[in-house]
């Protein structure tokens, strides 16, 4: 820990401001990172606490007051550590001020795959809760400014997991959502949706390891168990009484094609449901940037989507063209 002489002006972008609510989450007496005090006289960040070290009860009350003055900041090359902690108590970026966009951005990632990661592995109302909640903050965020889409939409996700999949389709979804609805949405209903979004291959990741890594060709046994994921996630859902249709359409439909070549129902056209066919689209975008060496360029996704118009909703794959090439790539 060094001081830093630094302006006003340039001190936003080597360090940020930490709130007595940012303090009070972390443990009691011993922080994860790194604090430091601006001196007004000298215009100078000083070391003030080093990580780990025990603070006592008077040093803490002391590094609160100095929180409420506005007088306390952690080093941005901390960003890591920080982002980890914040990422379990994800309220907090509605609360702090002094992150930037693409910090924020990280911290979602980390905290919504994580939780994904962690309700698929364990499909019970504890971890199902605990997604729920980060889920709607992810909502109250958006709510606030539609716009912060964009930049959730521009650093998807590249590295194949059902976690990284699922927030992809959760980002690319809601962002589909927000197009097609326009005025007519409301929070309810793209909480709802993307609740489905977000946990949309729950039946897949319940399937055992051994037969989604299978190379040889399936047995007819094992071909249905893959056909019948879609009804068991959202069996799985309605154990966890949820029973609203948005939700789990996009579990039972994300397979579903518009020329009845899907499965586990063979839906076609106007019998699959809106949320269905969003499922369907994100899902397919997610695979192609993920499964992929090198990453496709996002353009190149679209071509390949576009000529799959018998295969997802033509007016769906326009709205995703919209979102990338013309409010992203302009």
């Amino acid at each position: 820990m060094t001081n830093k002489n630094l302006s006003l002006e340039n001190l936003d972008e080597e360090f940020y401001q930490v709130t007595p609510e940012i303090l009070e989450s972390f443990p009691r007496f011993r922080l994860p990172l790194n604090l430091y005090i601006f001196k007004e006289n000298v215009a100078q960040l000083e070391p003030y606490y080093r990580a780990e070290q025990r603070l006592t009860k008077e040093k803490r009350e002391e590094l609160f007051e100095l929180s409420e003055e506005g007088l306390i900041f952690v080093a941005r090359a901390d960003h890591h550590i920080y982002a980890k902690h914040i990422s379990k108590q994800l309220d907090l970026v509605l609360v702090d001020k002094n992150l930037k966009p693409s910090e924020i951005i990280e911290i979602f990632q980390i905290a919504l795959t994580r939780r994904i990661h962690e309700f698929y592995e364990q499909p019970v109302k504890p971890t199902f809760e605990k997604l729920v909640s980060d889920i709607s903050v992810l909502i109250e965020y958006l709510w606030e400014d539609q716009y912060r889409l964009k930049g959730l939409i521009k650093n998807l996700l590249t590295t194949y997991s059902l976690p990284n999949m699922a927030y992809n389709a959760g980002i690319i979804g809601i962002a589909l959502f927000y197009d097609v609805q326009g005025k007519n949405l409301t929070k309810k209903h793209l909480t709802q949706i993307a609740l489905g979004l977000f946990t949309y291959d729950l039946g897949l990741a319940r399937l055992p390891k051994i037969l989604l890594e299978k190379k040889q060709n399936l047995t007819p046994e094992e071909q249905n168990k893959i056909n019948n994921h879609p009804l068991n996630g959202a069996k799985i859902l309605r154990k966890l009484d949820i029973t609203e249709a948005v939700t789990l359409q996009c579990h039972l439909e994300h397979h579903e094609y518009m020329d009845g070549s899907g499965y586990p129902r063979k839906l076609s056209g106007a019998d699959i449901s809106l949320s269905g066919a969003i499922t369907a689209l994100a899902h397919t975008f997610s695979e192609i940037l993920t499964q992929n060496d090198p990453t496709p360029p996002t353009r190149e996704i679209l071509n390949k989507l576009s000529g799959m118009k018998n295969k997802y909703n033509p007016n769906l794959i326009s709205s995703l063209s919209k979102i990338f090439i013309h409010d992203l790539m302009k």
